[in-house]
């Protein structure tokens, strides 16, 4: 059996402190060649999303302040972050209800 596409997952969850906690996640999807080694593809996009979570989870926790963007069943809460910042998180900061 010939493998062409690999999808990698990490999630991860992150206690902010003070009642807030974020969870990140990372999806990424490789096409590879027949003559490809699925195995070392698997562990480049592993490494690769575990990277992204740590790095998105690096700026949640230079701002200090609560999770800036929420999203509870797809829609934002506070749109000022711009997309390409945006991540969703799955506990909600009571200031962000009002």
């Amino acid at each position: 059996m010939h493998i062409t596409t690999i999808a990698v997952s990490y999630s991860r969850k992150f206690n902010l402190g003070n009642f807030n906690s974020v969870d990140l996640s990372c999806s990424l999807w490789a096409q590879i060649d027949a003559e490809e080694d699925e195995d070392c593809c698997i562990a480049i996009l592993q490494d690769k999303a575990r990277e992204a979570v740590r790095s998105e989870y690096h700026k949640v926790k230079s701002n200090q302040g609560p999770v800036p963007t929420i999203k509870i069943n797809g829609a934002v809460v506070e749109d000022s972050i711009p997309e390409s910042e945006q991540f969703e998180a799955l506990s909600v900061h009571p200031a962000h209800l009002q």
